[in-house]
């Protein structure tokens, strides 16, 4: 069965948080080249997925965080709690610190966020897109929240 865009990116997120060694300049390129191919066509995800992959496999301690964020998730059915998804003034207040732009967003525009729009997919452009997405990982709040909730239920 094929991993849903939503499972992939959270699991990605989750392991870039983790990650206790630095990205390579060139990891931090082809995350960002990634990230940047995400926002403009979300829809070609298999291609896009196919180079993040890549991109992982070749950084044996993030693969093996992400292999181990995406059982976790996989465990669960993707049925993650509304209130594990971030919300916008999270992702303003962590994401856009020293960046004065506006968070691309894809779903919701106010307040909270709501399971029908797509949270993981428009912070996972906006982490991914950024010089050093490991570091932007870790300052969001909502992945620990979702870490909590995975070794929670996994147990």
């Amino acid at each position: 069965m094929a991993e849903s865009p939503r499972t992939t990116l959270l699991a990605l997120l989750l392991a870039l948080k983790q990650l206790e060694t630095p990205l390579t300049a060139d990891e931090r390129a082809k995350l960002k080249t990634k990230g940047q191919q995400l926002a403009i066509d979300p829809d070609d995800w298999d291609y896009i997925q196919e180079g993040l992959m890549a991109i992982v496999e070749q950084n044996p301690s993030l693969d093996r965080l992400f292999q181990t964020a995406k059982m976790q998730l996989q465990a669960i059915d993707g049925n993650i709690p509304i209130e594990l998804l971030p919300t916008r003034q999270e992702k303003e207040a962590e994401l856009f610190v020293d960046d004065k732009r506006e968070p691309v967003s894809f779903g919701y525009f106010e307040g909270e966020p709501d399971r029908e729009s797509d949270e993981i997919l428009t912070t996972a452009i906006n982490v991914l897109t950024k010089e050093d997405s490991a570091k932007t990982a870790k300052k969001l709040s909502f992945l620990q929240r979702m870490q909590n909730y995975l070794q929670k239920s996994n147990s």
